[in-house]
């Protein structure tokens, strides 16, 4: 029918084959992204512990979290016939991602120059501390490369340094590492080639602060901490408005104003007839160094509103705002749930609203959760069978302890499960 919508595509990984060998949060995000965009991805993880999130006091929700649309192998890579199962596995697979120590998969002998011989078009990808250089084989963690990577100094305050409140460096160390996978996976049709990748939580991070790299190598000085009064974007950019007011029930509100627009907008919604085309807030430069006197003045107007009445006033004139929102905030907030920006996960004691990836493909298959999050080597005696094995020949496996399937979802549980 003309004018029907077009049928949907598929999900643009559907077919690629990843083995993830990973824990925590920087491997399994990687992970769950490839998972989302339609991979069929196996997390491999070793028989006794599995996946260091499983033992988190945390209740399973770093676990939850991450581990979405994967099929789950307990296997001990250490033995000869793990080894032999994890070869097989690889020359059937696409992709090898993990995030161990600096050369574990080597040092077991499974390293990409022996992936490669037993697949060619294998891609390996390794989440870690530090790409090659003097430091590739320190342990390193999301809190440490922040710290090191000049992103804590720009965050906290005077001889204060001070980390997100999130695992960014781990998740954004994957996400570059997926971006490499895709790049092989394109490059790979037409050289038949796969490719050894690397992503670094250091290099992560000082890529993000390459443009106050950029600057201080002009001025010869450090920017002061994004916390200190004086410093952050606003000052940065030149931008005359750009900080937190509060407003008449206590509620913050941020309010950027980075151009001329935005501040027709804001005189309009604050009723600052007299400074919206005056001469002397004409343009970003001119605003900046009246900010001080312009901040006194706004923070006075935005005081008379509640915070919903202030929104809806910035809103109608579209000039940029937004709340201070807490995780608690979130899960009811209107944009993610009128928008339909949830999965939802569901587990033993109960169902968990996840975010989406944060891409919209309109021609696509929508996001979903195809596979749970689930327990210690739930799939073991499915992939296995697909590999050729009998149900004998798994029994013995088991028997020897080098596969395992169990219904203990997290290491609180009953561990003879």
């Amino acid at each position: 029918m003309s004018g029907a919508e077009p049928a949907k595509q598929r999900l643009p990984l559907e077919g690629v084959r990843v083995l993830e060998l990973s824990h925590i949060v920087a491997g399994p995000s990687g992970g769950v992204i490839l998972g989302d965009l339609g991979a069929d991805v196996i997390k491999i993880e070793h028989p006794a512990s599995g996946d260091t999130a499983r033992s988190q006091a945390n209740e399973g929700s770093t676990f939850f979290t991450f581990n979405r649309n994967k099929k789950y192998l307990a296997l001990d890579l250490r033995k000869p016939a793990g080894k032999k199962i994890f070869e097989k596995l690889v020359a059937r697979a696409d992709v090898v991602l993990d995030n161990f120590a600096p050369g574990a998969l080597a040092r077991l002998g499974l390293g990409y120059e022996w992936g490669r011989k037993v697949n060619p078009r294998i891609i390996y990808c390794s989440v870690k501390g530090f790409l090659p250089g003097p430091y590739a084989d320190r342990p390193f963690l999301d809190e440490l490369a922040q710290m090191a990577g000049g992103l804590a100094y720009l965050t906290g305050l005077k001889d204060q340094p001070m980390r997100a409140g999130a695992s960014i460096t781990d998740i954004g160390a994957a996400t570059y590492g997926v971006i490499g996978i895709l790049a092989a996976l394109y490059r790979r049709q037409s050289t038949g080639e796969g490719d050894c990748i690397e992503a670094g939580l250091y290099e992560t991070v000082v890529f993000w602060i390459s443009q106050y790299i950029t600057r201080v190598q002009m001025t010869g000085t450090n920017p002061e901490p994004r916390g200190s009064q004086n410093s952050g974007m606003g000052a940065n950019m030149g931008w005359g408005v750009y900080q937190l007011f509060p407003t008449r029930d206590g509620k913050p509100v941020f309010i950027a104003v980075t151009g001329n627009r935005h501040w027709a907008g804001l005189c309009d919604a604050l009723g600052f007839d007299d400074w919206k085309n005056a001469a002397e807030f004409s343009n970003n430069r001119k605003r900046s160094k009246e900010k001080r006197r312009i901040a006194v003045r706004v923070a006075e107007a935005v005081k008379q509103y509640s915070y919903d009445e202030i929104t809806a006033r910035l809103y109608a004139v579209l000039v940029p705002y937004a709340p201070v929102n807490t995780p608690l905030d979130l899960v009811d907030e209107k944009h993610l749930n009128e928008g339909r920006r949830w999965l939802n996960v569901r587990v033993p004691g109960g169902e968990y609203k996840v975010p989406k990836l944060p891409i919209e493909m309109g021609r696509s298959e929508a996001f979903d959760v195809r596979q749970q999050p689930n327990s210690l080597g739930e799939h073991t005696d499915v992939i296995l069978e697909e590999l050729g094995y009998t149900a004998a020949e798994i029994a013995v496996l088991k028997e020897e302890k080098i596969v395992l399937r169990s219904k203990r979802m997290l290491n609180t549980d009953d561990p003879d499960a």
